[in-house]
């Protein structure tokens, strides 16, 4: 109809504004289909959807925006068909905004931005993503705060099979099980002051434990996805710098499922976000990854420099995954990195 734009006019015009970024991905692009994995997927985290605000005084338009970052995504899926999947880590919205429907509306418009993409989409729960951390910190009421895990199912877990918040599938052709946690599987109780008092508690609850301890059993290769590392001995990031690294666990019932993911030989590789840091570590050959924040913070001199309305504005991986090598290649802020794979190799 005339005066009507078309869904291609629209997505042109989007690409065009998102020029920023798409401009610098095409050699990374090339990268990926260099490697010719036959296992490649985008892990995207703590996006922090508009938290930015607050740090330029709302003066609008001149903060990032996650929907960019994610927007931006679909440049890759279409120039990379082997992309399986996508991957969120969790910490999606602004939990720092004093109304809790914004923080909601903040989420949603991550939520959104992701099920666009042509590719499916699997998320981890992030320790913000219920709101109700920064609302005890604030000396909020935090019911009206609370986003209760049937709401986090709703907004996050359209791919999903299940109805708890964490789940696993099979790849349809490949040999590998993903497994996607939740370490912030806290009890969600009243108070005797009609309070959430669990705010910024990592744990993984027994029932989940056993349920992990089920889907270890398989023959498949396996990687597992969490938004909180589940064994931070050796993990740097955001413990207000110099000290970074945290030789202990802080995830409830996190040594119980470690144990039981040392002993599972199919384990390749544990995937996560929460410490805004790239680590790559080796643990009786158990790769221990984490990724960069996507939203723009350097709290430390050791992270890369950022910059809103740069390249640098984001950050966000690729892994192509071979018999014996992990590859991550970076777009945004941040370098490539590879690891060998030492588990789960068939000799």
């Amino acid at each position: 109809m005339p005066g009507q734009k078309s869904s291609s006019c629209t997505e042109e015009s989007k690409m065009n504004h998102l020029k920023y970024l798409t401009d610098h991905y095409d050699e990374s692009i090339e990268k990926i289909k260099t490697i010719g994995a036959p296992l490649n997927f985008v892990f995207i985290t703590d996006l922090h959807n508009r938290l930015n605000e607050f740090a330029t005084k709302g003066e609008a338009g001149k903060y990032e925006l996650a929907v960019n970052a994610i927007d931006s995504i679909q440049y890759i899926l279409d120039r990379c068909p082997e992309i399986s999947f996508v991957v969120n880590g969790g910490d999606i919205g602004n939990d720092y905004h004093p109304d809790p429907e914004q923080i909601r509306a903040s989420h949603r418009e991550v939520m959104d931005a992701l099920y666009r993409l042509s590719a499916p989409v699997h998320c981890c729960v992030g320790n913000h993503d219920d709101a109700i951390g920064n609302a005890i910190d604030r000396g909020n009421d935090t019911q009206p705060f609370a986003i209760l895990p049937e709401e986090i199912h709703r907004l996050c877990m359209k791919n999903n099979p299940t109805g708890e918040n964490y789940y696993f599938f099979d790849h349809a052709s490949l040999d590998y099980r993903f497994i996607f946690l939740n370490t912030s599987d806290k009890p969600y109780l009243l108070n005797e002051q009609g309070q959430y008092p669990f705010g910024w508690r990592l744990e993984v609850s027994d029932k989940q434990a056993d349920w992990l301890e089920l889907a270890l059993q398989t023959e498949k290769k396996i990687l597992i996805f969490s938004h909180s590392p589940i064994h931070n001995a050796g993990i740097y990031g955001t413990i207000e710098y110099p000290l970074g690294i945290k030789p202990y666990d802080d995830l409830l019932n996190g040594p119980r499922i470690y144990y039981a993911i040392k002993r599972c030989p199919r384990v390749i590789a544990m995937i996560a976000g929460h410490v805004h840091y790239d680590n790559l570590l080796y643990d009786d050959g158990i790769l221990s990854i984490t990724s960069l924040c996507s939203f723009v913070q350097e709290w430390a001199p050791g992270c890369p420099k950022r910059k809103i309305g740069s390249i640098t504005e984001t950050a966000f991986d690729v892994f192509s995954i071979t018999d014996t090598q992990l590859f991550i290649t970076r777009f945004g802020a941040g370098e490539d990195r590879v690891a060998n794979i030492m588990r789960g190799i068939d000799l």
